[in-house]
């Protein structure tokens, strides 16, 4: 009787730990790539600009060549829906982390910066520097040399773009550059003469002027800017998402391989000059901080 007395003792005691333990040793947690999986449907997070990512007056459409490639790319892995956040551009990043997103896709270039920040999906498309100015260029202004040498030429751009840290690179003193939150009030200073240029990516310049939208301005042509001005473009993830964004990855590679990717480039004005170069990888343009 005492011996089984006992037995019964130590079974119970080990269902009591066995349920003590569970109840304080957490579940392993979901990752972004099996939710993502799971439920057919990714968030992502965008700036409302073209030809990046935008909605179309009148009908809210999401368009743009990051939705595009997005839905291409993920269309064949199982992810049916891709929502998309409107935010702004320097709160990209900052929303990414706070997990607002599951990634973010504006035309973020790859700079060794923002690697130590965020994992970066493989490049998708090759960008330089361009202005917008007057019709007619009135102050005659085709390279950042020109801003720079030109005492009375301001220069605006966008919070948190590149073409910030590229200007100051060519000698644009940052006392003569005005940085604006979005596209609408950096043009609506330029044609009210706060600024002479407003300096984006060559292919929002493109998304801008398509159409002649506006025909009371141009883009400066030419506009010269040095190679580091290059800059190459791609979806960012969270660093503790590098399998969601192997799987991206894979559709991307799918949707360059097979051709898809031509009509998508030609929908939004982009040629020869914006096509990646072979086998330039992302751990190439991050460097030491990928």
């Amino acid at each position: 009787m005492k011996f089984r007395a006992r037995s019964a003792a130590i079974g119970l005691a080990c269902i009591a730990y066995a349920a003590l333990v569970g109840s304080v040793l957490p579940a392993t947690a979901e990752t972004t790539k099996e939710r993502v999986l799971k439920d057919g449907r990714i968030v992502i997070g965008i700036h409302n600009r073209a030809p990046w990512g935008y909605k179309k007056e009148g009908t809210g459409e999401l368009l743009g060549w990051h939705p595009d490639l997005l839905r291409a790319a993920f269309a064949d892995l199982g992810v049916k829906q891709v929502d998309f956040e409107v935010t702004e551009f320097g709160a990209l990043i900052p929303g990414l982390m706070a997990g607002r997103f599951d990634a973010v896709a504006s035309g973020l270039s790859i700079t060794p910066p923002r690697c130590q920040q965020v994992a970066f999906g493989a490049p998708d498309l090759r960008t330089d520097d361009a202005a917008v100015v007057l019709a007619g260029n009135p102050k005659a202004i085709h390279s950042y040399a020109d801003l720079a040498k030109k005492s009375d030429a301001i220069m605006g751009g966008g919070r948190g773009s590149n073409v910030i840290g590229n200007a100051i690179a060519e000698g644009v003193p940052e006392d003569r550059i005005l940085q604006f939150p979005d596209i609408e009030t950096n043009l609506a200073a330029l044609r009210a003469g706060r600024i002479d240029a407003a300096v984006f990516s060559s292919p929002t310049v493109i998304g801008l002027l398509a159409g002649n939208k506006s025909p009371d301005l141009e883009r400066a042509s030419p506009f010269t800017t040095s190679e580091k001005s290059i800059s190459y473009i791609a979806i960012a993830f969270r660093k503790n998402d590098g399998d969601l964004r192997d799987l991206y990855n894979q559709g991307l590679a799918k949707v360059m391989s097979n051709g898809t990717i031509a009509p998508i480039m030609a929908k939004y004005g982009f040629g020869p000059t914006e096509d990646m170069p072979p086998g330039l990888t992302t751990s190439q343009l991050c460097g030491a901080a990928n």
